[in-house]
């Protein structure tokens, strides 16, 4: 795959017109008349267009057109064209590696005739890893060979194209509307028509046949084999009903989920304030354990004053004996000697009693504060506790066995939704293949008509290219069931039962928009041979100017408009989205995606006017 990486006018003596776009999505938004359509017109002319189908005064000036594309292998190209016409030139590198003097590889713009000159489809295709393909032509079985600009409306749509009642695979009826058919099953099942002859004989064309069906028998007993095995339950059960149980036994599981994490949360919050409270009951209790001691303490010293200050009186008769205050022997110059009186032993003792009896209250009174303390803290403890056990409770009575029960059903419904899948693959496997057989046998039998047709589009392919669009709905808020459905006659889709070209204008722009992303989507995803870009001209602006196909406008609701602006931040790498609009992105998807404004006439000072830039002013 490729992509754009830049677009380029140059002419002498003026000021390049350039603007460069980058992997995943891009929004070029803008005033009317100021180049971005003439942007479409540019790249169209680059795939080999005769000539430039639009004009604008602005790029008079200008003689060269370049554009630079890059690939899957990090490697560059440009393309170099002159605005008035004629061969292009093929540079390898970038736009400001070009050499002057080098010139580049002349190239044709498509080739004519036998001719096996190179022209831009070869270039592009072997660029892209997009291998060169032959496709059926009409009804003849004659073949011609795959282009760019086979492929062109599917992934470039101009303005007017996007609100077109046409085929987005066929585009405006040509004489390529066949090719164009085949290039889309090409793109959907990666097989070309190479093996088409245009004539064969009857008898080497019999054995042909003959030699299809034994392959087409062979395909089928395996198949019909597994569908025989299919129980009744299956074709009344249908993937739709249990992606919806899924869906909501899903929610269930998360619901639960989410209340177990609350309750975990719940838990570890308790047990933190269990271990807060038992640390500090540790502390209360030690506290406690020393403030009983210090109480021992201070009634032992109660009781020894208390001894003193009644024997008081009995110091002046003691001779050769130890004081009672610091168990010395009382000699003459003795401090404690009975000299000092009996009346100042008392009083000292009884100050001493005093303070003592105030540390004693205090004490008391913190000792009783602690055992308050204590008293809330085993209640914080407590309470805790409880919540730990009626959480554990919940959790393993009620939750637990209720998400493994759900995990267990949950498993059960997704090997039931790929078992249903398998049978649907089968049955339409078996579909093809019954029908394809039957085909050859009529051919065989000389029962088919003179005219020939071509193989019908792979059903599986087909299904899962829907699939793409289906999704792209989904996020872009589609009012209804988003059921899309390929309409072969028309080679264009039905959404809900409704064909895309019954719908107002705005609305035919927004399908046709999902059509070619799906395709883009689809061949990323499959591996399916696309160039790897796609631009879309006004998705979301009604074009007025001509008012081609239907009277109806029907301008897309707000909401389609809002998630379509969203969805484009979620573009895979390696697919490259343009959109050419009117209208400005949301703020918070400008800032994600590569954008840039063109303001017009009215533009403010560093604000871009247009493509064209103002000569002398950047």
């Amino acid at each position: 795959m490729l992509q754009i990486r830049s677009i380029v006018l140059q002419g002498d003596g003026v000021q390049d017109a350039t603007v460069g776009f980058v992997d995943r999505a891009n929004i070029l938004a803008g005033e009317s008349d100021t180049g971005k359509s003439y942007l479409v017109h540019c790249l169209d002319y680059i795939f080999g267009a005769d000539e430039m189908r639009k004009r604008i005064e602005e790029a008079t000036p200008y003689s060269r057109l370049l554009v630079e594309f890059e690939n899957s292998k990090s490697q560059f190209l440009t393309l170099e064209r002159g605005l008035g016409g004629g061969n292009l030139f093929a540079h390898n590198g970038k736009i400001g590696e070009i050499v002057k003097a080098d010139g580049g590889e002349r190239i044709a713009p498509k080739r004519t005739g036998k001719s096996k000159a190179k022209d831009v489809t070869a270039t592009l295709f072997e660029f892209a890893g997009i291998r060169e393909a032959e496709l059926r032509k009409n009804d003849r079985g004659e073949v011609n060979r795959l282009t760019i600009r086979t492929l062109l409306p599917m992934f470039l749509v101009d303005e007017v194209s996007i609100i077109d009642e046409e085929s987005p695979v066929v585009g405006r009826i040509g004489f390529d509307a066949t090719a164009r058919k085949r290039a889309f099953a090409y793109m959907l099942s990666g097989k070309d028509d190479a093996g088409i002859i245009a004539t064969e004989k009857k008898d080497i064309a019999a054995a042909r046949l003959n030699a299809k069906l034994d392959v087409i028998s062979e395909l089928l007993i395996p198949i019909e084999e597994r569908l025989q095995k299919h129980t009744i339950q299956d074709a009344g059960e249908s993937i739709d009903k249990v992606d919806a149980t899924i869906a909501t036994l899903s929610q269930l599981l998360s619901d639960n989920s989410g209340e177990r994490r609350a309750l975990e949360d719940e838990r570890l919050e308790a047990l933190a304030t269990v271990q807060r409270a038992e640390s500090q009951l540790l502390a209360i209790e030690e506290l406690l354990k020393q403030y009983g001691l210090l109480n021992d303490r201070y009634r032992t010293d109660l009781e020894r004053l208390d001894f003193i200050a009644e024997g008081a009186h009995f110091f002046e008769s003691l001779q050769q004996v130890k004081c009672p205050l610091c168990d010395q022997l009382m000699s003459p110059n003795h401090a404690h000697t009975a000299a000092d009186g009996s009346d100042a032993v008392y009083r000292s003792a009884r100050a001493e009693a005093s303070k003592i009896r105030s540390h004693t209250k205090d004490l008391e009174g913190a000792t009783k504060a602690l055992a308050e303390l204590r008293s809330q803290r085993e209640a914080e403890r407590n309470d805790a506790r409880g919540t730990i056990k009626r959480v554990d409770t919940r959790i393993q009575s009620i939750l637990a066995p209720a998400i493994q029960e759900g995990s267990v059903r949950l498993d059960q419904l997704v090997a039931r939704r790929v078992q249903l899948e398998t049978a649907r693959s089968d049955e339409l496997q078996a579909s093809d293949l019954r029908g394809l057989r039957q085909k050859i046998e009529s051919a065989n039998s000389g029962q088919i008509s003179a005219k020939k047709g071509w193989e019908p589009l792979p059903a599986t392919s087909l299904r899962d290219f829907c699939a793409q669009i289906e999704a792209i709905l989904k996020e872009w808020n589609w009012d209804g069931e988003g059921r899309v459905e390929f309409d072969e006659a028309e080679y264009d889709i039905k959404v809900d039962g409704q064909p895309r070209q019954s719908h107002g204008k705005g609305v035919r722009a927004i399908l046709h928009s999902a059509f070619v992303i799906g395709l883009l989507r689809y061949c990323q995803s499959n591996e399916k041979p696309h160039p790897g870009t796609v631009i879309l001209d006004s998705p979301l602006t009604s074009y007025k100017k001509g008012e081609s196909g239907g009277s109806s406008d029907g301008p897309i609701s707000a909401g389609i408009e809002a998630a379509f602006w969203k969805s484009l931040r979620n573009t895979k790498t390696g697919a490259q989205i343009i959109i050419i609009e009117n209208k400005e992105p949301p703020s918070d998807v400008a800032k994600v995606v590569h954008y840039e404004w063109f303001a017009g006439q009215n533009a403010r000072a560093g604000e871009r006017k247009g493509f064209i830039p103002v000569q002398g002013q950047r």
